[in-house]
């Protein structure tokens, strides 16, 4: 009797995709700090130093952190709270910077704030590339999700990936707790393999910081990337 095969935690189309988005990330980089020059960000003091305790003031510390790690700490931009108006010009400049919203709401999970940025930053980065990732139309928000991973904040986009909810009370989790995400657990643990792997860093050093659902899918990520 042959023994079945368990399923892949990526299927193999979806993996083939993700490596030719890197791929389209790597062809598509300019003056800005290279991507295979990305660290793996992790939450830690090292890595979020400055201490704030009112809400727009941690934001505001948390996103000029997230700009350094992205190699993105000379382009002029700003934080703005939801609402305010986000801009995106292609070219940021003093006059015209580039104008990020953050939800006052994310301060109550500092790893989905994180994420939320740094995501919103690759979107911007995904946004002013001559030529668009693979399959892009209808999946910017996927797209901009690889990229932040490999910025160096898979580790935040791990933990605070889309996860399937089936009943509940709904009170267990909402905007307060939750970023807006658009790719799955397996995707960017998949994705967060890979960076590891391409950057030479221990695979134990993010499976640390991961929690306790995702260590094994990142463990059967690896065996995959």
């Amino acid at each position: 009797m042959s023994r079945l095969r368990p399923t892949p935690v990526v299927d193999d189309t979806t993996r083939a995709w993700i490596r030719d988005v890197h791929d389209w990330a790597l062809s598509q980089q300019d003056d800005l700090r290279p991507l295979d020059q990305a660290k793996l960000v992790m939450p830690i003091r090292d890595h979020f130093p400055a201490e704030v305790q009112d809400p727009n003031g941690a934001a505001v510390a948390t996103f000029e952190s997230i700009r350094q790690h992205a190699g993105f700490g000379s382009v002029p931009m700003q934080l703005v709270p939801a609402g305010t108006g986000a801009r995106f010009p292609s070219q940021p400049s003093e006059a015209e910077p580039l104008v990020l919203e953050y939800d006052p709401r994310l301060w109550t999970n500092r790893q989905a704030l994180v994420a939320q940025l740094a995501r919103d930053l690759a979107a911007w980065w995904v946004f002013t590339r001559p030529q668009p990732a693979p399959a892009q139309q209808g999946n910017e928000a996927h797209v901009a999700e690889l990229v932040a991973v490999w910025m160096g904040f898979g580790i935040f986009m791990a933990n605070t990936a889309f996860i399937a909810r089936v009943g509940g009370c709904g009170k267990c989790a909402g905007p307060a707790m939750d970023r807006s995400a658009s790719l799955g657990r397996p995707e960017i643990a998949y994705a967060l393999a890979c960076f590891c792997r391409d950057q030479g860093i221990a695979p134990r050093e993010a499976r640390y910081f991961l929690e306790a659902p995702l260590k094994g899918l990142f463990r059967q990520a690896r065996r995959l990337s």
